[in-house]
This record gives C-alpha cells, structure tokens and sequence, in this order.
C-alpha cells in the first residue's frame, strides 16, 4: 500500500490490516538492528470531496542495539496515527498531493515511525561489564593525585 487514488474511495471507507514490509537499508539508517511482524490496520473515510479522515494503527517489533553492550534489545511498536486530510493540513502536506489526488500510506507511516524510534536503549541490567575493546569503570573511592597529597593533609587540617 502505497499511493491510494482519493477519488476512488467508496462512500463506505477504505479499510486495511496487511503486513508491511521496509527495506534494510531503511533500517539501518535509523539504527535499527531488523524488525518483526509490522502490520497495520486503517481505514480512510471520505467526509465530502474535500475532506478525508484517515486511522491507522501500527504494530510490530525492532530490535535495537542495547547502548551499552550492542546485543540486540526488544523494542515493542504500536503507533496510533489519526489525521484530518485536507488541503490545509500542514503535517500531511508532503503526502498528500491535490493535483493527483493522492495520499502515500507508506509516508505517513515511516515519518511516524522514525519519531517512536528511541535514540537508545538498554535493558536495563548491566551483567556483562567488560566487552571487545571496553570496560566498566567505577569510581567508589575518591582518588587523590599523589603530588596533591600534601595539599589535602593542608585543606583537612584548615577544617578541624
């Protein structure tokens, strides 16, 4: 579902529930590692000539790259999406074009999409911490250059 001819729309609505399907280098662009049973459910309704109500819900999984370990983190999609189409919509105006009168689904879904992608993620527990090339390092204890020693025996003996 790409381009969707308005003037072809019953009285009764446009309705959908179909999978779909992105490219991988679309993905990779946004820094998603792959994705998962994306489907989504619409309908399109014709108010009068000018006017169209468009519903969508999209759902689906991303695995994305956990921001400490890079292991692939699961990433749940659902993305409600309702738009008042009209030639004074400024949202929609890139996908709708009133010459041809058209409307590109794929569009709207992919702008919505990239705004629900988080920038990173992580799963929270950090079991592993040392990797290729990293470490975890923890500063639990104040640790004093050796040259400045005699400088903090100065400043502690100031306070007593």
């Amino acid at each position: 579902m790409n381009q969707i001819e308005l003037s072809k729309i019953p009285i009764s609505g446009l309705r959908w529930n179909e999978e779909i399907k992105v490219e991988e280098n679309a993905w990779k662009k946004l820094g998603v590692l792959s994705s998962k049973n994306l489907w989504v459910k619409g309908n399109l309704e014709k108010k009068n000539n000018e006017e169209f109500y468009l519903d969508m819900e999209l759902t689906g999984e991303l695995y994305l790259p956990d921001a400490r370990t890079l292991e692939p983190v699961l990433f749940p999609l659902k993305i409600k999406i309702s738009e008042k189409i009209d030639e004074y919509n400024e949202t929609i105006r890139e996908y709708f074009e009133k010459s041809k009168n058209t409307l590109d689904i794929m569009g709207i879904l992919w702008e919505n999409i990239v705004l629900e992608v988080p920038i990173s993620i992580s799963k929270g527990n950090l079991e592993k911490t040392y990797g290729d090339g990293w470490e975890l390092v923890s500063k639990t204890k104040e640790e004093i250059d050796p040259r400045l020693a005699p400088l903090r025996k100065l400043l502690d003996s100031e306070k007593e």
